[in-house]
């Protein structure tokens, strides 16, 4: 008994299509539309966990994807800062200026503190960014 993979053009996956469902043999395949098809598939195949290969005919697993590059880090990092230059305004948190004003200022620089150095000295491979936080403001 071989499965069948039910195979949709309609959503690219890599350079191919994805696998949309998974039936246990041929008796268990219906009629589909035009932009679909059914293929002979292996035990292990999982819909949406392996993608149709149209140069070779074969459903493979999907790639993992590569780990960020050292250029790709600094960039995250350099948009992560661009993102917050607004907290280091000193106008920005100070009640006599600013009204409202952040009130949680320290927490973006403590945030900062740990982006920067990906900006400055980029590593390559996954980073657990921190989250940002998110803006507190009070009233004077």
């Amino acid at each position: 008994m071989t499965k069948q993979a039910l195979i949709s053009t309609n959503e690219p996956r890599y350079t191919g299509y994805r696998v949309a469902q998974v039936v246990d043999s041929k008796a268990d395949t219906f009629e589909v539309a035009d932009s679909l098809f059914w293929a002979d598939c292996a035990d292990n195949v999982v819909a949406d966990q392996f993608w149709y290969n149209p140069d070779n005919q074969q459903i493979e697993p999907n790639l993992l994807p590569s780990p960020p590059t050292t250029e790709e880090n600094k960039n995250t990092a350099i948009n992560l800062l661009q993102e917050t230059d607004w907290t280091t305004i000193p106008d920005v948190a100070d009640p006599a200026i600013s009204n409202p004003y952040l009130a949680n200022q320290q927490a973006y620089f403590d945030y900062r503190n740990i982006v920067r150095p990906y900006a400055i000295n980029p590593v390559a491979g996954n980073i657990n960014w921190p989250t940002q936080p998110t803006p507190i403001w009070s009233n004077t």
